[in-house]
C-alpha cells in the first residue's frame, strides 16, 4: 500500500527520520568525546564532568527517541501521541534521577563543565534537527 508523495510504503518515512535522528546522536556523542579529550589537557575533573554532562543529555534523549520513533503497524495518531507524552515523561524522570545521582555520588565535580556540556549537547540537537527538517527552513 502506498501513501502520499513518492509512493513511500507505510512507515518508510518514519524509518528514514529515525535513521537521521540517530545520526545526530552519533555526531553529538563524537563531539562530546572530542570535547572531553581536549578537556583532559585542562584537568581530569573537568573532563569527566563534561563527559557526565554529555551522558546525562544523551541517554535520556536517546531513550525518548527510540521509544517515540518506534513504528508499529496499525498505530493510530492518538496512540503515537500518547507514546510521545509517556516517553517525554520518562525522559524527564531519567534526567532528574541522573542529575541527582551524579551530584550525590561524584565528588569532586565541576558543575560548569557538567552543565556547559549538557547545554552544548542540547544546542547541537536543535541545530541538527533544524538541518534535518530542510522543508521547514524553506517556508
Amino acid at each position: 500500500m502506498s501513501v502520499g508523495k513518492g509512493n513511500l510504503k507505510q512507515g518508510a518515512h518514519s524509518r528514514k527520520t529515525r535513521g537521521r535522528i540517530f545520526r545526530i546522536f552519533l555526531i553529538q556523542a563524537v563531539i562530546c568525546l572530542l570535547l572531553c579529550a581536549g578537556l583532559l589537557l585542562v584537568n581530569l575533573e573537568t573532563a569527566y564532568s563534561a563527559l557526565l554532562g554529555g551522558v546525562l543529555y544523551l541517554l535520556p534523549t536517546l531513550y525518548f527517541a527510540d521509544r517515540a520513533l518506534r513504528f508499529s503497524a496499525g498505530q493510530s495518531a492518538k496512540q503515537a501521541l500518547a507514546e510521545m507524552y509517556v516517553s517525554q515523561i520518562w525522559k524527564m524522570a531519567l534526567s532528574a534521577v541522573g542529575f541527582a545521582a551524579v551530584f550525590i555520588l561524584i565528588q569532586p565535580l565541576n558543575p560548569f563543565s557538567l552543565f556547559g556540556t549538557f547545554i552544548l549537547m542540547q544546542i547541537l540537537g536543535w541545530i541538527g534537527q533544524m538541518n534535518l527538517n530542510t522543508r521547514f527552513l524553506k517556508l
